[in-house]
C-alpha cells in the first residue's frame, strides 16, 4: 500500500476516534469506533468483511 494511502487510513482512524470520544449516545460512539477499527484493519491487512457483523447481534 502506499505510503500516502496509510497516511490517509490512519487520519481517518484517528479522526473517528475523536468523534467516538465526543459522542453523547453509545451507539453513536459505537459506530465511530467500528468505522476507526475498519480503517486500522485495512491498513494491517485484516479483511473487515469476514466474521460477523456486530451489528447484527
Amino acid at each position: 500500500m502506499a505510503a500516502d494511502d496509510m497516511e490517509y487510513l490512519e487520519q481517518r482512524a484517528e479522526a473517528e476516534i475523536a468523534m467516538a470520544q465526543q459522542a453523547t449516545h453509545v451507539r453513536v460512539a459505537q459506530a465511530h469506533f467500528q468505522m476507526a477499527n475498519a480503517y486500522l484493519d485495512r491498513m494491517y491487512g485484516e479483511d473487515p468483511r469476514v466474521g460477523p457483523n456486530p451489528l447484527e447481534s
